[in-house]
């Protein structure tokens, strides 16, 4: 059962890790965002698809959000006890660091379960389902949006142009459209207003115009025959659109199932994908012996600097292993090289600050950066002022 240390800990570690996941969630979210809007508008695709394929790229941005999360969780909590002292009564009561991160692996243990499911299960799916989004988006599928004053093809030898919009696309008004047929027919249309259609058989859009003017111009004819209409149905055949590629060609699409199932293949990516996606899993249950050494701090210098100098490291190590990933799947190198070593590095530096925070006495690992900084940081404010005292 759990004692009253413990959830206190759980309290003070879990609230600054759901703000921290949220908040990164939606940065990365809204910088990606600005790229997808300017995507799907050159592309003429609906707008309101942007929001699922936000969605589907939520799984991928959990692989660096989380990690990131259980850091800033566990230090923030270390470092408000230290500040406030209790980590002092904590250890003049005889809890040492190694009692104190028994909670903080509770929630490593329960976030590895967290991204096992998403990255091994979920990502897949999503992955591949961002990726059909994209190739709609390109080939048509999805529908073309029609600008304001632009002339649109609508294939078939339709041309359509408007001059405004409204209740996204689905009302026109001010309308103009001609039809070139392969026998040299031309019809030429003029409209107020007009609106978008489905036919029942869904094998046709029909752009029904309303109080226009439709000139036949037939070449055969020495005049064209011109009528006004109060309704006039004019028939948009639906094109034929390819079909995206089934989910499971690439190895990034694959369940950590399907690849583990796979092991045996000569496919480098797929060894490289399952390597990776154990690393990472894995890597969670360091972030806590990271996290707690570098929440420890001076209670009157109060300094940052550990969340900044975390913040680096986990941020280089997942870059290396993207890196990694993409050198190892294309089988130039192994990725017990590729990804294996930069984790056992990783272990070693969390473990080398880990055993200097809690086998050390007034252990800091960062004690001797600070030294460092407080130097650089006065030499610069001696230099400055007797720039300013000479001017």
């Amino acid at each position: 059962m759990l004692k009253k240390i413990d959830k206190y800990i759980l309290r003070e570690t879990i609230v600054p890790l759901l703000v921290t996941l949220g908040i990164s969630a939606l940065l990365l979210l809204l910088e990606k965002m600005l790229s997808l809007f300017d995507f799907v508008i050159n592309q003429g695709g609906p707008i309101d698809i942007v929001w699922r394929m936000l969605g589907n790229l939520m799984p991928q941005y959990l692989t660096l959000v989380l990690p990131l999360s259980m850091f800033l969780g566990v230090l923030l909590a270390v470092r408000k006890m230290a500040l406030n002292s209790e980590l002092d009564a904590m250890m003049a009561a005889g809890i040492s660091l190694n009692r104190i991160i028994v909670p903080s692996l509770y929630v490593a243990v329960f976030l590895l379960i967290v991204n096992v499911i998403v990255v091994g299960f979920v990502q897949p799916y999503s992955r591949y389902t961002y990726q059909g989004l994209v190739f709609d988006i390109r080939s048509g599928a999805l529908g073309a949006s029609i600008k304001a004053g632009e002339f649109t093809d609508l294939g078939d030898g339709l041309t359509l142009r408007i001059e405004e919009s409204r209740n996204s696309g689905r009302e026109l008004i001010q309308i103009f459209a001609q039809k070139e047929q392969q026998d040299g027919r031309i019809q030429s249309i003029n409209a107020e207003r007009g609106s978008f259609f489905v036919s029942p058989d869904k094998r046709y859009l029909i752009l029904r115009l309303e109080n226009g003017t439709l000139i036949d111009l037939d070449l055969s004819r020495s005049r064209p025959n011109i009528v006004n209409f109060d309704i006039h149905d004019l028939p948009i055949d639906v094109p034929n659109f390819a079909t995206f590629r089934d989910r499971g060609e690439e190895a990034k699409e694959m369940t950590i199932v399907e690849l583990w199932e796979k092991r045996g293949s000569k496919d480098p990516a797929i060894i490289a994908t399952l390597h990776s996606r154990t690393a990472r899993a894995l890597s969670i249950l360091i972030v806590p012996f990271l996290a707690i050494p570098l929440g420890l701090v001076a209670k009157r210098s109060g300094r940052a600097l550990g969340i900044t100098v975390g913040i680096v490291i986990l941020l280089i190590y997942h870059k290396i292993l993207e890196f990694g990933l993409n050198f190892s799947a294309t089988g130039d190198i192994s990725p017990l090289m590729a990804i294996w070593l930069p984790t056992a590095i990783f272990i070693l530096l969390t473990a080398r600050f880990y055993y200097i925070g809690t086998y050390k006495v007034g252990g800091m690992p960062l004690r001797k950066i600070e030294i460092i900084y407080d130097i650089t940081v006065s030499a610069i404010t001696r230099m400055v002022s007797r720039l300013r005292a000479a001017n």
